[in-house]
């Protein structure tokens, strides 16, 4: 089991200042690569147009608190039951667990990015905006507050570039072959305890006592335990946001941000070298999920691919 950082799950009053100070060395070394960037529209017109069109953060606004929002609103809630975790341990055929695991996984995965999608496309106009030297209009404070505080950049000024750089790289999707076989890693293919339990489908701790499950195998003395999440889906998008925010998986939104900028779609192999603290076990995880991510790519493909001819 790997450890997620602290500062993913939950944050200690007493830690606030030093890791508000943590933040802002965090986004300096995440933007430090970055140039200037030239703005060649007016986005006043655009910036409405994105905010009929994008619909505001999903209610996942992290604090900084003891129990922070996020996770009280993650725990201890029945899941959806379209969101409930199948029986995959009941399914003998190993290739048929495989398609239904991604089966049921793609939609959550797919749901996440979008909203990344649709966050990093506002994001952009009202960048320009802020640029251009606009003023922001109320509901476009509101909502640049929730997003920075979900990305965890709330103690930089909106006019600093070191923020708009970090958070454009800090908000961006990650590949759905990473996503599904990491998932598919940490949960034992969704028959783990703490995936049937807990539907946590990347071995997640949080530090709070009753916060999740506590792992039968703990050493004396440790206080972590295994978050308990009220969906699949609430697990994705904690997962993602860790990779998204922790200081431990910089080295992974640097290699998606280099992709970027040379117009490619990130990929998952690549972007799998960052993962090397996510992990103790350390290259020889990365290894393992490399490993996955050639054995089980055919099926990704074919699974994404009748999964498109379903919504078509």
């Amino acid at each position: 089991m790997k450890r997620t950082p602290r500062h993913a799950l939950i944050i200690l009053p007493l830690c606030s200042l030093l890791l508000g100070v943590a933040d802002r060395l965090g986004a300096v070394a995440d933007g430090s690569d970055s140039g200037q960037e030239t703005f060649v529209h007016q986005p006043d017109r655009l910036i409405r147009e994105a905010r009929a069109a994008v619909a505001l953060p999903h209610n996942r606004v992290y604090a900084r608190q003891p129990h922070p929002a996020w996770l009280r609103g993650t725990m201890m809630r029945p899941p959806r039951n379209s969101d409930i975790l199948p029986e995959f341990g009941h399914i003998g055929n190993v290739q048929q667990k495989k398609e239904s695991f991604f089966a049921f996984m793609l939609p959550l995965v797919q749901a996440e990015n979008r909203r990344l999608t649709d966050l990093r496309q506002r994001l952009a106009y009202i960048k320009d905006h802020v640029r251009w030297g606009k003023e922001l209009e109320a509901a476009d404070r509101a909502w640049l507050a929730a997003v920075t505080a979900e990305f965890r950049l709330t103690d930089l000024p909106w006019d600093s570039d070191t923020l708009w750089i970090t958070l454009m790289r800090r908000v961006d999707t990650l590949p759905e072959h990473l996503v599904l076989v990491q998932a598919a890693n940490e949960s034992a293919w969704g028959t783990s305890r703490f995936a049937r339990e807990g539907n946590n489908l990347f071995g997640q701790w949080c530090f709070s006592a009753g916060c999740g499950i506590v792992p039968d195998a703990r050493p004396d003395g440790a206080t972590y335990e295994v978050a308990r999440f009220r969906s699949v889906s609430a697990s994705v998008g904690s997962y993602m946001r860790n990779l998204n925010t922790g200081r431990s998986y910089r080295r992974l939104r640097e290699i998606r941000a280099g992709q970027r900028a040379e117009g490619q779609d990130p990929d998952a192999v690549s972007l799998s070298v960052g993962l090397i603290h996510y992990s103790e076990r350390g290259q020889d995880y990365v290894e393992d999920i490399q490993s996955m991510l050639r054995t089980n790519a055919t099926v990704i493909e074919e699974v994404r691919d009748r999964s498109q001819l379903t919504s078509s």
